[in-house]
């Protein structure tokens, strides 16, 4: 059982001997030597009380459903299509100049959608003018050596030198080529770098303002392009319940006037958060009614099969020495305890898989009590075998 159940329980099992004595008190208003005629027999787990018991009146059971089947309450957040959005980051520092989009705006790919005055960047585009005079002045050089060499007058060296000279202007030139066509506005010392959107879509955030100091650091975009039309559902799911999610399953969650709008599970990981022990889960949403925003926090729901066993409440399940136990309610006044391995289904429940019958009544109400008389049992009457956990 994953921590979440087993820190719940452990907090139950705390408050035994407070509940005991509340409950032997109950008989207050009754002579003394009754209490010896209410006490019940315990003996190997098993408890039965005098049918007149008071004691009782702390005790309800209820009866385990047939079936693991259940709407498992997930939390959601809708964060943004990653296949249709894209967030910009500034590759220099340098200081926002100019904005040229609105939030909510239509952008095209390759529109720039701000001016960030960058000193590196004037210092790249001032290499990139000198790599191209560089370049035509080596290109000059090669074809006079070799005009020379052809009439004798420059040696084989010379000419080496000159189409050295002349390649290593041309890798130059390259590279500062390449660095114009990747951030553009390379032809021009001017120190403007452009921002430019990488995708077309909708300018759907924007987190900055003229003047404003920017760096490739920063953990939080400039601005994000994407399509509100489509959102992403991302659900963690319980360590423990990680294997019963499947791709394909029904994700329930509210819509706009509360309407649940149903969609599908895409994907589910492979591996678990290493920090938080959950699984994530990831379905897209239909947000044309825009009734969803990024960022937005959800709860979500997932059915899930029925898989054999019974489903129980929660408070039924103790934890006793590391192990789960229920108290099963076996006739009027008859209480055996049974060990049990239950897992986390949600809405409050737990799944059995094996070691309880369908229609079995446990007990969710007063379990400590039962556990307390067992464990201030003499030892001699709790020994031999039975139906109890260790």
């Amino acid at each position: 059982m994953k921590s979440t159940v087993a820190h719940r329980l452990r907090a139950r099992h705390a408050v035994l001997p407070a509940l005991l004595a509340l409950v032997l008190l109950s008989g207050c208003g009754r002579e003394p030597a009754s209490y010896t005629e209410d006490a019940p027999q315990v003996s190997a787990g098993q408890i039965q009380f005098p049918a007149d018991s008071r004691q009782l009146d702390v005790l309800r059971s209820e009866a385990v459903t047939a079936g693991a089947s259940a709407s498992l309450q997930l939390p959601g957040r809708v964060v943004w299509d990653e296949t249709r959005s894209s967030a910009l980051r500034t590759p220099l520092p340098g200081q926002v100049a100019r904005i040229e989009a609105q939030p909510g705006q239509q952008v095209k790919a390759g529109q720039v959608i701000a001016w960030i005055t960058s000193p590196e960047f004037g210092q790249a585009q001032a290499e990139g003018a000198r790599g191209r005079a560089e370049l035509q002045q080596a290109r000059k050089e090669l074809d006079r050596t070799r005009e020379l060499h052809a009439a004798g007058v420059a040696s084989g060296r010379e000419l080496d030198e000159a189409e050295a000279t002349f390649a290593g202007s041309q890798a130059d030139h390259a590279r500062a080529t390449a660095f114009a066509k990747a951030y553009g506005n390379g032809q021009h010392v001017d120190q403007r770098l452009p921002l430019r959107a990488p995708i077309d879509g909708v300018l759907v955030e924007r987190r900055m303002s003229p003047g404003m100091s920017v760096s490739p650091d920063s953990e939080q975009p400039l601005a994000v392009i994407g399509d509100p039309d489509r959102l992403w559902l991302l659900l963690d799911i319980p360590e423990s319940l990680a294997g019963r999610l499947k791709a394909g399953m029904q994700v329930s969650v509210p819509g706009a006037e509360g309407q649940p709008l149903q969609e599908t599970l895409q994907h589910v990981d492979d591996f678990v958060d290493s920090e938080r022990r959950v699984v994530q889960a990831r379905a897209e949403l239909d947000n044309r009614a825009r009734s969803f925003k990024a960022g937005q926090y959800v709860r979500a729901q997932v059915a899930l099969p029925a898989e054999g066993g019974v489903s129980l409440p929660d408070a039924a399940v103790l934890l006793i020495d590391g192990k789960q136990v229920v108290f099963v309610e076996e006739g009027k006044g008859r209480f055996v305890r049974h060990a049990v391995h239950a897992e986390e289904l949600g809405d409050g429940r737990l799944w059995v898989r094996d070691g309880l019958a369908a229609g079995s009544r446990v007990v969710v109400e007063g379990g400590l009590l039962l556990q307390q008389l067992v464990d201030s049992a003499p030892v001699a009457a709790t020994a031999g075998t039975g139906h109890t956990a260790p």
